[in-house]
């Protein structure tokens, strides 16, 4: 069955999760997290429900050591929500990758930003050395921000810091998408309303660098038909089963241009430059993702399946539709403003375009 998963249910709070990994890797999660838990019990600086003060928190760190660019993305909600609380705070990041500093850069806040190497076991000295620097650093407040991760329990604990808050000690009656948990688990600890609305992904883009993403759009699409047709930008890859083939793209967007009309599609390539689609429209390429991300913003529509460049889409001004055949929308949803996740479980490309059909309509105020 195709369906359309509303944003509020995306973001209600549940205590039930879908889980997106198979039996065996689920079973050795779980001996890890129970592992970890005797290791790493909870500490006296743990902070619970209300008891995080307002006032004194200067130095902070936010740990999430993760190299996807997706999961780095959904932590910017955190960051707007500790700028809006500690306005004149400092906020040092430990994550994993290059993508890091890229979707953090456009925070005036941000301080170090501590990066480990995302197969940091095969290289010990550089973790080592990581784990070593941070260190030196004294901190008011260390937030673990990704729920269940041992990893990041882990990480959180070597630090030193007079407040430890744990994102999965919030309790049970927290949002299932995962943009929503750690500023739940923030105000939770304040004691704070959790009820009012969350902040939007957003990667604090420049103008300079919105006029720029302007400028390329112009340049890639104007040789397409017809010039005043609205921009839809499509990302036709994903990793492992999220992805659809050629055949079902092809079918997909014959079906959403007869319904919306004309459109001038352009294919954002992925890192190995090659088309997913045949080459059929124009295409762009680009390694820096906050370029790619100015380019989707001035494209205004964007659709693909669940990945990480659609919560980077999801983090800029464009309608951005999620396809989810596999992984659970509730979780992973293109978070807040029009945008739209849809369910493909029975793979069937006309359904999926039509609902999309009637998402773009509305955003370029035809009526469906």
């Amino acid at each position: 069955m195709t369906s359309t998963l509303p944003l509020a249910q995306a973001s209600s709070v549940s205590s039930g999760r879908v889980p997106n990994h198979g039996s065996l890797q689920q079973w050795r999660r779980r001996a890890v997290r129970w592992l970890v838990n005797r290791l790493v019990p909870p500490a006296r600086n743990d902070v619970t429900a209300g008891a995080l003060p307002r006032i004194g928190i200067q130095r902070v760190l936010v740990c999430r050591p993760n190299h996807r660019l997706g999961n780095t993305v959904l932590m910017t909600p955190l960051m707007a929500e500790l700028e809006r609380v500690y306005p004149g705070a400092e906020i040092d990041v430990l994550g994993a990758g290059s993508a890091t500093l890229d979707i953090y850069g456009g925070y005036a806040m941000l301080g170090d930003t501590f990066l480990l190497h995302r197969k940091a076991v095969r290289h010990p000295l550089a973790t080592i050395g990581t784990l070593l620097a941070l260190r030196k650093k004294r901190y008011d407040l260390v937030i673990d921000a990704a729920s269940g991760s041992s990893s990041g329990r882990i990480l959180a604990s070597m630090s030193v810091a007079r407040f430890r808050l744990r994102v999965d000690a919030a309790g049970d009656a927290v949002p299932m998408h995962l943009a929503a948990r750690p500023v739940h688990a923030l105000r939770w600890a304040l004691g704070a309303d959790t009820t009012l609305p969350m902040p939007p992904l957003d990667l604090r883009l420049s103008e300079d660098e919105l006029r720029t993403g302007r400028a390329t759009l112009r340049r890639v699409v104007s040789s397409s038909y017809p010039e005043t047709a609205p921009v839809l930008a499509i990302f036709p890859n994903a990793t492992g089963a999220k992805r659809y083939d050629e055949g079902w793209w092809s079918t997909f967007l014959a079906e959403v241009t007869s319904l919306t009309g004309p459109l001038r599609i352009v294919e954002l390539v992925a890192a190995d430059g090659q088309s997913r689609v045949g080459s059929r429209y124009p295409t762009y390429f680009t390694s820096d993702v906050r370029k790619l991300a100015a380019f989707i913003d001035a494209a205004g529509m964007y659709v693909s399946a669940d990945c990480g460049v659609m919560h980077l889409a999801g983090a800029t001004s464009a309608v951005t539709i999620g396809l989810f055949g596999t992984t659970d929308a509730r979780r992973y949803a293109p978070y807040g403003g029009m945008n739209l996740a849809i369910q493909t479980t029975d793979g069937d490309a006309v359904i999926a375009a039509r609902q999309a059909a009637e998402r773009i309509l509305r955003t370029i105020g035809v009526p469906a």
